[in-house]
């Protein structure tokens, strides 16, 4: 008896669940069943917006209405539950997380209420289908359909929940998701209102990493982080080391590219953070490597530095008159004289000006001086062979070695309006000939073909491509990177700059120095206007009225003053008068 009700009782419990199970797989599972049957017709509608409603908005019932939200993929995005980051569901919005939220506005007080959130992922294919006729066309059909469902409790008032999504790492699907009450047919199968269409596109920033064990992580860590910032580290100094040596200097990259390059690159880590992620997340060691070579530049910029500074001076007078020229000096002279009150500063013989400028050097192994300028290009110009070194006409003992921040100082030729050339050193691009033509001495032109240089080039960036698709999951990074050393190394070629200067001729320092120790009596006339004036009175006193003293030989004062401070030579010397009441003329 106790046996036959133990039979019993086993076979209504195998019954039982057989019953229960795929209720229950309906209801959180999959749909496998329903998702073969789905065609385009079935999934492409989407939902109804109430009219003045936004794209998200869906009706529930009499009174409530349904939202979708969803959280977008960004560097700067808060990803908590109730951030600001969160937006409302559009057409053929593109969902890169793996879940969405659904929320729900009810009265408030109502009681908590039972949905069921269908969702199917599909591609959307050809198909040949034949006619009755014998005619065959091609139509579009729902391939690839998975679909299954969830359920949520949705208190009243406004309340969300949310809706996990299968995750879609390698490619982009199509998505419906709709909601009904438990006791109604599929929404999946029998379009409604509450419905909505949207692309399903997982990042791979979306990923979850699992660690077995501490050890493993610190290893993880050593293999990805720490050798690859050491290894590309070392080899950026390394490297650097030996282009300043041939470049003479570092690049000095001036301050404002730094500042450009930071803003640059976080404006790229926002707009190309999709791109960006699932490649340092293919391949997370391209963050230290990419730190190693940021510290190499950075250490090469600052301790590299090699260059002096060089100044170029040259003195030149405007306006003025030649002193060398008798007739210009009568001229001014006799002016100075014939009107000596309206005289003003516009009458000056001169304005002594001096342009300077200072020039960063630095010295090669023959003692050649070669001019160093800030820039990037120029540096890798210099690194390549190339240089602008300076070259002169005229003599070089016109430098003159300096203490303080400059080391040399050049005096350049007063005569030349131009005295300084410059010309840096720079690239030229340059693309290998793949067609040559050379004349033979019988007259004929024979055409000659080399397929070598470009069958290198192509195989270089194939193997660079095949690289970064093997090492970070990226071809087109290896591509760039292949193409970027094949145009820095082969098709820029560097060419030389340079520097010409038009010195002083020789000993033209000493005339400087000797005019210089003059400067402080010079700095003592009230104006260049005033100097001059006394300096043509006194060549007027000197010729002229010497002249006419000695032609009128009158007793009067100016006689007087004649045979005291000039005197005869026929007359006796001037003696003092001491026996006179009157003072001395010379007291």
């Amino acid at each position: 008896m106790r046996r036959t009700v133990a039979l019993v009782a086993l076979a209504v419990l195998i019954v039982a669940s057989g019953a229960v199970a795929p209720a229950f797989a309906q209801e959180n599972g999959d749909t496998g069943a329903a998702a073969r049957n789905l065609t385009l017709e079935d999934l492409v509608p989407g939902g109804t917006k109430p009219a003045n409603a936004p794209a998200s908005i869906r009706q529930n019932g009499r009174y409530g209405e349904f939202a979708v939200k969803y959280l977008p993929t960004g560097l700067l995005v808060d990803e908590s539950e109730d951030s600001s980051s969160w937006r409302y569901l559009r057409p053929k919005t593109a969902i890169k997380r793996n879940y969405v939220q659904l929320w729900s506005k009810r009265a408030y007080g109502a009681e908590t209420q039972k949905y069921v959130v269908e969702v199917a992922h599909y591609t959307v294919g050809q198909q040949t289908v034949t006619d009755e006729d014998g005619s065959s066309t091609t139509q579009k059909v729902a391939q690839n359909v998975t679909s299954y469902s969830r359920t949520v409790n949705i208190d009243g008032g406004y309340d969300y929940a949310q809706i996990d999504l299968r995750p879609h790492y390698d490619q982009r699907v199509r998505t419906v998701m709709c909601a009904r009450q438990p006791n109604e047919p599929s929404c999946l199968a029998n379009p409604g209102d509450t419905r909505w269409t949207f692309y399903h596109s997982s990042s791979k920033a979306t990923m979850s990493i699992d660690t077995n064990s501490a050890g493993a992580r610190l290893g993880w860590g050593i293999a990805l982080i720490l050798l690859p910032f050491f290894g590309t580290t070392v080899t950026t100094l390394y490297g650097g080391r030996k282009f300043v040596e041939k470049a003479k200097a570092g690049p000095q990259i001036s301050a404002i590219w730094w500042f450009l390059t930071a803003v640059g690159g976080l404006l790229f880590l926002v707009v190309a953070w999709d791109w960006l992620s699932a490649t340092l997340i293919r391949a997370p060691w391209l963050v230290s490597a990419a730190a190693g070579v940021l510290l190499g530049v950075i250490a090469v910029e600052w301790f590299g530095r090699r260059t002096y500074g060089a100044g170029f001076l040259q003195f030149r007078l405007e306006d003025g008159f030649d002193p060398t020229d008798p007739d210009a000096v009568e001229k001014a002279a006799k002016d100075a004289h014939e009107d000596p009150d309206t005289s003003g500063a516009q009458d000056a013989p001169g304005v002594l000006k001096a342009s300077f400028s200072i020039a960063r050097f630095a010295r090669g192994d023959q003692g050649e001086r070669s001019a160093i300028r800030k820039g990037l290009r120029k540096f890798w110009a210099r690194a390549r062979g190339a240089s602008a070194d300076l070259e002169v006409d005229g003599n070089m003992q016109t430098r003159i070695d300096v203490d303080g921040p400059i080391e040399e100082l050049y005096l350049l030729d007063p005569e030349d309006p131009d005295p300084l050339e410059y010309e840096p050193e720079r690239h030229s691009i340059e693309f290998p000939d793949l067609i040559t033509y050379e004349e033979t001495e019988d007259g004929d032109v024979r055409r000659q073909i080399h397929p070598v240089p470009y069958f290198a080039g192509g195989s270089a960036l194939g193997f660079s491509a095949l690289a970064g698709s093997m090492l970070a999951g990226s071809w087109p990074l290896g591509l760039f990177v292949g193409g970027f050393g094949l145009f820095a190394f082969k098709i820029a070629r560097p060419k030389d700059g340079r520097l010409f200067a038009n010195l002083a001729p020789i000993h033209y320092h000493h005339a400087v120095a000797s005019m210089l120790t003059h400067a402080r009596g010079l700095a003592d006339a009230k104006s260049w206007d005033d100097w001059f004036r006394n300096y043509a009175e006194s060549e007027a006193e000197s010729h002229a009225d010497r002249k006419e003293l000695l032609d009128d030989r009158s007793e009067s004062q100016m006689e007087r003053l004649f045979d005291r401070y000039v005197g005869s030579d026929t007359g006796d010397s001037p003696v003092r008068d001491t026996d006179s009441e009157e003072a001395p003329a010379d007291d």
